[in-house]
């Protein structure tokens, strides 16, 4: 039974201390006879299970202290603060955005006010929080441009993976480049298809991955806007059913080469309906922000609009594509005119290459190694191409100058954008950005067309 004690007392870190402790308290007590070998073994167990216990206590009591203590957290996903539990979390992130355009020759030779500039392109705030793990909401405001405005604030209920519910002011379940955050384009400015789906709207949308997240489904009710634009407060009774549908078909059978393709189609109806006043209908700009096409004053939405766009993204390793093609049908009545559907359309193609390696994302290139002049690192090069083109329907000039839809004598029938790009990621949250782009019209500047479009555009972005 001693030897069994000893066996036990062998392996613990206190043992010396211990035996310390009891020599001294013979020492202390010489005129005393000495304990026995048993007793002097039965004593140390008992000062070990002691110490044991308390190390038990201690232990608990730290554990409970976690369990009712904040943490807060500084990383590349932002700021924030969440419960021990991760049921409650509060997430400060942001985006900004300074850009400069380089106008070598304007459309229109010049005369609008779109001069050589720097600009605050973006400047964005964003507030996140979750409150018992499921309850979700977001907020986001604009501080760039003349005024202030309110860009995104709803709130989710995470049901499960497979049912969401999202409800407030928020992007359409639409236009694929429109769904990307502007902080992980690959370009600096949107691609024509992007001008003719929702921008944000007010709504509400179920949306969820099934089929072992290999299919992403959403679909919603919403006021409805003008193509490219956003609203706060419905002007009219129309509403917008707005639905989508992307698979990913290969993300879980290991294939590489296949296991980033994503594709599939979005589409839209409601009712659009305006006054000759207040048009609700669009105007289309150039990658250098000057618009090429308008709508005759007088004319407006008034009847059905439909939209469908098929798209696609797809990487692998350092190579990325991107493609959309939006249709989008809208009946327009200007005066005495006979109501029209007009078919406006758009389609872009985008290119990326990584020239340092890293993998290509719908999101935004993850440097393996972070930008340091010191060590000799120089995180992320990438390299960009795209075209893109928008067509007006050719029934929009059909008419005399009273009645028709738009005046070819002023408005582009048809714009196509070559842009070609070169972004340094610096870091995961830091971006370099230079594009030329040259847009090329069809009509719109009396018996020819207007003249090419030629700018560069440069862009420094911390994003969070």
């Amino acid at each position: 039974m001693t030897l069994h004690v000893l066996r036990r007392l062998a392996g613990s870190a206190l043992l010396g201390v211990l035996i310390a402790t009891v020599t001294h308290a013979e020492e202390s007590t010489s005129d005393a006879p000495p304990p026995s070998l048993e007793e002097r073994v039965e004593q140390l167990d008992q000062q070990v299970r002691i110490l044991n216990r308390k190390l038990e206590l201690d232990r608990e009591e730290a554990t409970a202290k976690a369990k009712s203590t904040a943490v807060v957290s500084a990383g590349k996903e932002g700021f924030g603060f969440k419960s021990a539990d991760n049921a409650f979390q509060l997430r400060l992130r942001g985006t900004l955005q300074v850009d400069s355009r380089w106008h070598y020759e304007q459309p229109d030779g010049g005369t609008t006010s779109a001069p050589d500039t720097f600009l605050v392109r973006r400047l964005r705030p964003v507030i996140e929080g979750t409150v018992y793990e499921k309850y979700a909401f977001r907020l986001m405001p604009e501080f760039a441009g003349s005024s202030f405005s309110l860009l995104d604030l709803f709130l989710d209920a995470n049901f499960a993976p497979e049912f969401r519910l999202r409800t407030g002011k928020f992007k359409g379940p639409v236009g694929l480049e429109r769904l990307q955050s502007p902080s992980d384009l690959l370009l600096m400015e949107r691609a024509f298809p992007t001008q003719l789906v929702p921008n944000r709207e007010v709504g509400i949308q179920v949306h969820g991955d099934i089929f072992s997240g290999t299919l992403n489904y959403a679909a919603g009710v919403f006021d409805g806007t003008v193509d490219g634009a956003s609203t706060v407060q419905d002007n009219n009774d129309g509403k917008d059913f707005e639905g989508r549908l992307f698979a990913r078909p290969f993300r879980n059978t290991g294939w590489d080469s296949l296991s980033n393709l994503s594709f599939g189609v979005a589409y839209t109806v409601g009712d659009q309906s305006g006054t000759s006043s207040s048009s609700n209908l669009p105007s289309f700009l150039t990658p250098g922000q000057i618009t090429f096409f308008s709508y005759a004053s007088g004319a407006f939405a008034d009847g059905k609009r439909q939209r469908i766009s098929p798209q696609f993204f797809y990487g692998w390793g350092p190579f990325g594509a991107l493609g959309e093609y939006v249709v989008s049908k809208q009946e327009i009545t200007r005066a005495t005119n006979q109501k029209r559907s007009i078919f406006n359309s758009a389609w872009a193609l985008a290119l990326t290459y990584v020239l340092t390696g890293e993998d290509a994302s719908f999101t935004r290139v993850n440097p393996r190694q972070n930008f340091d002049w010191a060590q000799g690192t120089w995180g992320a090069f990438e390299l960009v191409a795209r075209v893109s083109a928008l067509k007006v329907d050719d029934d929009a000039f059909v008419g005399t100058s009273a009645l028709r839809l738009a005046d070819p004598a002023t408005q582009a029938r048809k714009a196509t954008d070559y842009v070609a790009g070169l972004n340094w990621h610096l870091n995961r949250a830091v971006k370099l950005v230079l594009n030329y782009e040259v847009t090329r019209f069809e009509g719109g500047a009396g018996t020819g067309d207007k003249k090419d479009e030629r700018v560069l555009l440069t862009r420094f972005q911390i994003a969070y």
